[in-house]
């Protein structure tokens, strides 16, 4: 697990050299830089040594004739496969590194051969013989990679700061990007909140040419929903049959490492079967991880009882951490990990978690996925009603909220919030829908908190692009599952996860997001995930014996902080510290009279408006950090 960055149109030592210490974090294990004069090109990398610990896995990394050369960001899992398939006599390996088997791989197969990569990865491949470079993204958008075009030149790398560094071009705000943040808490990619400066979508890949210097094409190798929907696998037994293999295949390659290895390990389903499959597989006590939360306010969120029987069942060595939450002003300055504004709160759990595993680990398994994919979240129980919802006359709707409303909300759960959403969500466009139950600000809200949105669109079309390719077929539950994993997931979850582990080079692998299990995923009719039973029905079936009874009980609690009290508290004083009316007013961003109102209903808990409110704090962060040059 490593960081990379390049740019063509420069070969300036000092400006990679540059460029590659901002990622330092992401590899304290070693630095390399290479430079092309021929094409202007420079590539830059920091390595996290994970598999082949020697130096003959320094990068850049070239084959034998040095025609072709890449800076690597991720982990390839069936490498050694790969390998084994490659022309023995074609090929000589200087290494014992995944790395080097993607160039071999290109060698022989060229674009077409990324499809074949089952892993997380980024990695940029310089061809000097065809004169091209390539950007590539993993299938589900667990690695990142951004780039940018500035005056003449290409440049790119594993964080928005690479590109700041190269000193090429100056931080613009894109105004459609910050729209949409305010809707999402995340910036939609391909954009990103610079102006410019855009986020390659999973699975794809950048074709640049060198000689020419122009993108050839921006492409798409891997799409689950262009396999449409296989006839419907209803055979209960053969689908968990199905599962259980894919998932214990899946669990044997993200256990290769040369470095010590543990897993998260929360109550849910998820970190119960990976901690299950990797206990069966691994040759002495998996390491695990969980966070405690003190404190009967916090009970909800506390998820001890139910990692520690898990623990108990495999016999794990088990490590628990409790969550010091004294400061949660500390997440505004997390800004600085993310480069742009990030409104996803849970962010903080996973940065907390990540510095204790590393202090033991240095490659973790996360659960990240499962909800995505096997019906997980409780909006998809809205998603089964969808077709029957929204033919609710507005009235009634209208009435319904407005009784839900006089309700006094003490933010102990989120359950009460989910049921206004519900009910103000209720529309005939079901992007517009989705965008109100899942999301935050809607487009009438937006309007009154910004004072000059720039003639942005509506934040609903991204949702509706993606809706747009899914076939005639697919179920209501598996159109927005997949919505989700072209969304939210890659986005928002796997956004903090990268960034916040990366925070403490710590790496981060997600065995549920094994290309072979999401197409899996797909084919299996929505009702056998969520039905009667509850959620993740299928899977709970297919791994019945590693889940202790007592916790398939247990709703889901999910890994979040306790943020709706935390507004009306600790953190409701920034904005009178950092936010007040002269401040507001001048810079021209938003409208204090609506941030104000916004406070009173959160603090009278008529509205939980606090993700709402934080995403004014860390883009005000952002703002005066990035922006303005401020340091305060």
């Amino acid at each position: 697990m490593c960081g990379i960055c390049g740019i063509v149109g420069s070969t300036n030592q000092s400006v990679i050299e540059r460029m590659t210490r901002s990622l330092a974090h992401r590899g304290p294990d070693g630095s390399g830089v290479e430079t092309f004069p021929r094409h202007e090109l420079a590539l830059g990398h920091r390595r996290l040594s994970i598999i082949d610990l020697s130096t003959r896995g320094r990068q850049p990394m070239t084959n034998e004739d040095g025609s072709l050369w890449i800076s690597f960001n991720g982990e390839i899992y069936n490498y050694l496969k790969l390998k084994a398939s490659l022309d023995s006599e074609r090929h000589r390996f200087a290494s014992e590194t995944d790395t080097e088997v993607i160039l071999h791989l290109y060698e022989e197969k060229g674009p077409a051969g990324f499809a074949d990569l089952n892993g997380m990865f980024a990695f940029a491949l310089y061809d000097a013989e065809r004169e091209r470079l390539f950007l590539v993204r993993d299938h589900l958008g667990i690695k990142p990679l951004y780039y940018t075009i500035a005056n003449g030149k290409l440049i790119f790398g594993s964080e928005i700061k690479a590109i700041l560094e190269s000193g090429v071009c100056s931080p613009e705000i894109d105004w459609q990007a910050a729209n949409d943040f305010f809707s999402f808490l995340y910036v939609p990619a391909p954009r990103t909140i610079y102006r410019g400066i855009s986020h390659l979508p999973p699975a794809h890949y950048l074709e640049y040419d060198l000689q020419r210097r122009c993108i050839v094409k921006i492409e798409n190798y891997w799409d689950v929903a262009q396999w449409g929907m296989e006839p419907e696998e209803t055979d209960e037994q053969e689908i968990c049959a199905k599962l259980r293999t894919l998932m214990t295949e899946s669990i044997a390659g993200q256990m290769i490492s040369d470095v010590p290895l543990g897993a998260f390990l929360s109550g849910g389903v998820d970190s119960n079967i990976i901690v299950g499959l990797m206990a069966a597989q691994a040759s002495k006590p998996v390491k695990t991880f969980t966070v405690l939360f003190e404190g009967d306010d916090l009970d909800y969120y506390d998820e001890r009882r139910e990692a520690k029987r898990i623990a108990e069942k495999f016999g794990t060595e088990h490590h628990e951490l409790p969550i010091d939450l004294s400061r949660p002003e500390e997440m505004l300055d997390m800004v600085d990990h993310f480069d742009q504004p990030f409104g996803n709160t849970t962010f903080y759990l996973t940065y907390l978690l990540s510095r204790y595993t590393r202090e033991h680990v240095t490659v973790a398994l996360s659960g990240a996925g499962g909800d995505e994919l096997f019906g997980g979240y409780p909006r998809y129980r809205a998603v089964r009603a969808m077709r029957y919802l929204r033919y609710i006359p507005q009235t009634a709707a209208r009435l319904a909220l407005a009784a839900v409303s006089k309700i006094r909300d003490d933010f102990a759960d989120r359950r009460l919030h989910r049921i206004r959403a519900l009910l103000n969500g209720i529309d005939k466009n079901p992007a517009n829908q989705y965008l109100k139950w899942v999301y935050y600000l809607d487009e009438e809200r937006k309007g009154l908190l910004l004072r000059d949105r720039h003639q942005s669109q509506p934040s609903h079309r991204v949702l509706q692009s993606h809706l747009d390719r899914i076939p005639a077929g697919w179920d209501d539950g598996n159109r927005y599952s997949y919505l989700d994993v072209e969304t939210f997931l890659p986005d928002n979850l796997l956004e903090y996860s990268d960034k916040m582990s990366m925070a403490w080079s710590l790496e981060l692998r997600v065995p549920f997001l094994y290309p072979r299990v999401v197409e899996q995923a797909f084919r299996i009719p929505f009702d056998l995930k969520m039905n009667r039973s509850g959620s993740k029905a299928i899977l709970r079936k297919a791994f019945a014996d590693l889940i202790p009874e007592e916790n398939l009980r247990i709703p889901k609690k999910g890994f979040n902080v306790p943020l709706g009290s935390w507004m009306r508290t600790k953190l409701d004083r920034y904005f009178d510290e950092l936010l007040p009316k002269g401040y507001v007013d001048r810079e021209g961003i938003f409208n204090y009279d609506c941030i104000s109102q916004m406070r009173e209903e959160h603090r009278l808990g008529r509205r939980d408006n606090s993700y709402e409110l934080f995403a004014v704090l860390i883009f005000d962060k952002w703002y005066r950090k990035r922006i303005t040059n401020q340091t305060e």
